[in-house]
């Protein structure tokens, strides 16, 4: 298999660099990998290579290199996908670099292509060709900057597979963005054995990483002026680069450290200096994953660490391997170190610990652990993801996904109700690659999106064209349905994202709404109420949608079979008008202490008849009192003058009617001041 990992650069000292490769090198005892970087700005990169994986550079901005494109025309000029920091004065990555990304992604012979950061996700999302498409999240999506955020969630669709660094992270995505929960993955960091291991008897405490906000070396700086009052004899190492360096240098000189502190610097290759000390402690605040703290275990350092969510909790095992503190507590962090300074015996148990805890992220475990994430996601693959869905005459929804690979076994239909919770209901394939969904013991009322499963756990959502929903049947399905309940019918339509969705209504009573009759002085509802009859005190509802409490009431009235009828008074509407305007949601309350039912519009084959089914809008001219509030009857507005005498001007004021159904499908009537 070849696999193609692409990534900005190879040029900087950070943890992903250091992870891709680590990655490709263990992949490259098997396969053909090769490492594509959108730029090169150093010779070297500063963690080492395995010499078996290649690497392709698209643009190279060395000067003295005979292949250096610091002279090609584009190479000044921004980008047009791949998202440009709105603080760049100019270009990280090129408008050259980016068309030649491109290139390479609609020609190469890949099977896998992998990308190790979220905007070269992106570009990804736009590729052409037949190859498996990967992501791996080396850090929170969540905090991402917005102005690519949202591309990027977008861009997590065209995936195939989809992998994070923790099992709390790989939830966070799937609440962000639940439609590709099926393709989430857990795959930490990939961090080789140190070829050299400490000794645990050097009084030297080990940091390393940014010298940034975020890592708080501030905070391991505050606890070791507490540790080295009790042990001045214990020094301090804390290797990086950053921002923080000054302020960090300043606070070691005020608190009379800079005998026992030393800022060393970056490091490359860390594990030989790691080597050199006997405890490894990481104060960050925000850790996605944490290499350092597998680096120094391999290096044989127990490990104390800030609780920072959430990488550190998932490589150490508090209290045999290291020990974890709170993240705002110096005093904690003083004190655990302190516990494996006095106690040699356990320093070293812990230590040998932590070399036998780094092994699950070594080369061998990391390559198993990916080319399983790459197995499923080729099983996913083969899986057919269109399907058409044909309403049969009895109302059932018949869904055809085509032929399935021979390797898939007990394949199901899976509906899983959108807008939060995982209720699910699954319906059986045949062999042929049909699905049926019952209209009765189907799905109970909700919105259902549909994807294809196998008993493997390998799932896909399902996707429609525009002709791939027929509903024509549903216009001669009898209802209400005798011996069922008042009112069950499933509409399968398209979503936005061509997903194949099916609503579902299931309803004991029941009340759609039929031809209106709309004046200025009053809205003649007729309807049919399936389900019950009309009993003693039934009437008709308006229930203001910002104050439950303010209802207005109109009777009800029985008519030929489940016919009903009423009239809503406008006046009463425009007499209770407030603000700019006002919306009414629209029940019958067929008997004095019934339950209330809707008036809807679902006995269609509109998915959203808000914008369908329309009705006039009349308007009401009204003068109002400005000492009293206005009352209304049938259209004309009344008022009265409480101190006699010859009133004063009233305002005048129009109130515009607007009878509509809503998004749920549910009537409504909305006064609006104009």
């Amino acid at each position: 298999m070849k696999i193609s990992f692409l990534v900005r650069d190879l040029c900087h000292m950070g943890g992903v660099v250091s992870a891709t490769q680590n990655l490709a090198g263990a992949l490259a005892s098997r396969h053909e990998v090769e490492i594509v970087a959108m730029r090169k700005v150093r010779d070297t990169s500063y963690f080492p290579l395995d010499p078996r994986v290649s690497v392709r550079v698209l643009t190279d901005l060395r000067g003295h290199s005979p292949a250096s494109d610091l002279e090609h025309p584009l190479i000044g000029v921004f980008p047009k996908v791949y998202p440009v920091d709105p603080a760049e004065k100019k270009p990280v990555v090129s408008r050259l670099a980016e068309l030649r990304l491109l290139e390479f992604l609609a020609t190469t012979d890949s099977d896998v292509v992998v990308s190790s950061s979220p905007r070269n996700t992106i570009m990804l999302s736009y590729a052409e060709g037949d190859y498996l498409r990967v992501t791996q999240e080396h850090s929170m999506p969540s905090v991402y900057a917005k102005y690519y955020q949202g591309r990027l969630f977008k861009a997590y669709h065209s995936l195939d597979a989809l992998t994070a660094l923790t099992p709390e992270e790989a939830e966070s995505i799937g609440k962000q963005v639940p439609d590709v929960r099926n393709r989430l993955a857990v795959m930490p960091n990939c961090v080789p054995a140190a070829p050299v291991q400490s000794k645990s008897t050097n009084k030297v405490i080990i940091a390393a990483g940014l010298l940034k906000e975020n890592k708080n070396f501030a905070a391991l700086v505050e606890a070791f002026a507490i540790v080295v009052r009790k042990h001045p004899d214990w020094r301090l190492r804390i290797y990086g680069q950053g921002t923080e360096k000054a302020n960090l240098r300043k606070q070691i000189e005020s608190l009379g450290l800079h005998n026992s502190v030393a800022l060393m610097g970056p490091a490359a290759p860390v594990a030989p200096e790691f080597s050199k000390g006997s405890i490894f402690v990481l104060p960050s605040k925000r850790e996605a994953f944490g290499n350092v703290i597998v680096e120094a275990m391999a290096a044989g350092l127990p490990v104390v660490s800030t609780d920072a969510h959430h990488g550190p909790r998932n490589i150490i095992t508090h209290g045999e391997d290291g020990l974890i503190v709170p993240g705002d507590d110096t005093d904690a962090m003083a004190e655990a170190i302190l516990e494996l300074i006095e106690d040699d015996d356990r320093r070293k148990r812990m230590s040998e610990a932590a070399v036998r805890g780094a092994v699950r992220f070594h080369e061998e475990a990391s390559r198993e652990r990916f080319e399983a994430i790459l197995r499923d996601a080729f099983a996913r693959k083969a899986l057919p993801t269109s399907a058409t869905a044909r309403m049969d005459t009895g109302g059932s929804v018949r869904i055809d996904v085509g032929a399935l690979p021979a390797e898939a076994r007990d394949v199901t239909v899976v509906c899983r109700r959108t807008g939060g919770g995982d209720v699910e209901k699954r319906f059986p394939v045949s062999a042929e690659g049909a699905a049926v969904v019952p209209w009765n013991g189907g799905l109970p009322e909700a919105i259902w999106e549909l994807s294809l499963r196998t008993a493997d756990g390998h799932e896909v959502p399902l996707n429609v064209d525009g002709y791939g929903c027929d509903v024509r049947e549903l216009l001669h399905v009898p209802l209400p349905r005798a011996g069922a309940r008042a009112m069950e019918l499933m509409l399968p339509h398209r979503n936005s994202d061509d997903r194949l969705r099916i609503r579902s209504v299931a309803r004991a009573s029941h009340v759609e709404v039929g031809d209106l009759a709309v004046t200025a002085q009053t809205v003649e509802l007729q309807a049919e109420y399936w389900g019950g009859e009309l009993g003693r005190g039934a009437q008709i509802e308006a229930v203001l949608r910002k104050d439950k409490s303010r209802v207005l009431t109109f009777p009800a009235l029985a008519g030929e079979g489940t016919r009903i009828t009423s009239t809503v008074d406008c006046g009463a509407l425009v007499g209770e008008h407030a603000g700019a305007e006002q919306i009414w949601d629209v029940w019958l309350r067929p008997a004095e202490g019934a339950e209330r039912v809707p008036l809807s519009k679902l006995a269609t084959d509109v998915l959203q008849p808000i914008n369908v089914f329309t009705f006039p809008w009349p308007r009401v001219t009204v003068a109002r009192d400005p000492r009293k509030t206005l009352r209304a009857k049938a259209g004309r507005c009344v008022a009265t003058v409480r101190n006699g005498g010859t009133p004063p001007p009233r305002p005048v004021t129009t109130i515009e009617i607007r009878p509509y159904f809503t998004s749920a499908a549910q009537f409504a009537l909305k006064t609006v001041r104009v």
